[in-house]
């Protein structure tokens, strides 16, 4: 198969796009509590072995595949779109000007959904799945206990107390494990643009596209997306964002036991920290000391500011995904 420069533009503008606009789900939580804790260029290496060891070894387990086979599951394909045109470089600009106005769009949507319509349905269905099982673990996990974790954090910061070295040492962990579990769902968005099998040079030029592209996004602090996380109670402390991120990746492992097809994890964020704000304030109510965020004004208008923004993203990635093939067929006529 012969790699056009609109494939290779694609790619890049992919790999652009998702990964600044899914840091927010994976990385959000670590670049907050990290800001002011650990030098850019450690928070760099960590995240760039994490990414060439997930990448390699799924390049190497399925037989030169990195989206790890998520393209190809039998009878959900996302083949290869003949013609290859400049309209399916829409996709990831609609997710670059959608990340601009702050929306956590869905790029398995947005992006996805373009090379198969068909499979909006399934990809629909799986994420609200995914959004449903998140709500839950979160609002079940803070509301039974960890809104006294939160509570003993909020004290802790308020009295100037730094979290102690076995902090750092599980925050770590559990970013390293949910950056792992994301890569595993969402590398499909980024390799859809390329052949769905790569030689060794081109898989390791891809790697060293993807590093540089997460070197800026640690060096610029995450984007305006990370405004979506500020309106969160305890999301910049180390503590409270290390339990956000072993949930979220528990999440994730969970549906990928459960199937093979791809879904957007941005919902699945979504999802969890929506049931956690709801439990916490919930909670608060029968306490006597606040520790929930209120700058951001009610829980309604918290959550639904989200999912607003969420929802809107779907509605572009629809239109986006019925319209592309035409568009497709007329360019290439």
């Amino acid at each position: 198969m012969v790699v056009s420069v609109w494939m290779i533009v694609g790619f890049l503008l992919a790999a652009y796009s998702v990964v600044a606009n899914d840091s927010l789900q994976t990385l959000g939580t670590y670049l907050s509590s990290n800001r002011n804790r650990t030098p850019k260029l450690t928070q760099m290496l960590f995240i760039c072995t994490v990414t060439c060891g997930v990448l390699l070894l799924g390049w190497v387990l399925n037989n030169g595949d990195p989206a790890w086979g998520r393209l190809t599951v039998p009878g959900k394909e996302f083949p290869w779109p003949e013609p290859f045109t400049w309209v399916y470089l829409l996709p990831p600009l609609a997710v670059v000007a959608l990340t601009q106005w702050g929306a956590p769009v869905s790029t398995s949507f947005l992006v996805l959904s373009s090379f198969m319509p068909a499979n909006i349905g399934r990809l629909l269905s799986s994420s609200l799945t995914g959004y449903g099982l998140a709500f839950g673990v979160g609002l079940a996990a803070y509301i039974l206990g960890l809104w006294l974790l939160e509570r003993w954090v909020f004290c802790r910061t308020r009295d100037g107390d730094d979290p102690s070295t076995v902090w750092y040492g599980l925050q770590w962990f559990s970013t390293g494990f949910l950056w792992c579990m994301w890569l595993v769902q969402d590398l499909a968005n980024i390799f859809v643009f390329l052949p769905r099998q790569l030689n060794l040079v081109p898989m390791l030029i891809c790697t060293l596209v993807l590093c540089v592209g997460l070197c800026v996004l640690v060096a610029t602090g995450g984007g305006p997306i990370q405004a979506v996380l500020r309106t969160k109670t305890n999301t910049s402390d180390l503590r409270s964002a290390t339990l956000i991120d072993l949930l979220f990746g528990l999440c994730l492992l969970y549906k990928a036991f459960l199937s093979s097809f791809p879904l957007s994890t941005t919902w699945v964020f979504l999802g969890l920290i929506g049931g956690r704000e709801l439990a916490l304030r919930i909670k608060q109510q029968t306490s006597d000391v606040l520790f929930t965020s209120r700058e951001s004004g009610s829980l309604a208008r918290v959550i639904g500011t989200d999912l607003w923004k969420a929802a809107v993203g779907v509605v572009v990635s629809v239109g986006i995904a019925l319209s592309i093939h035409p568009l497709a067929q007329i360019t290439a006529g």
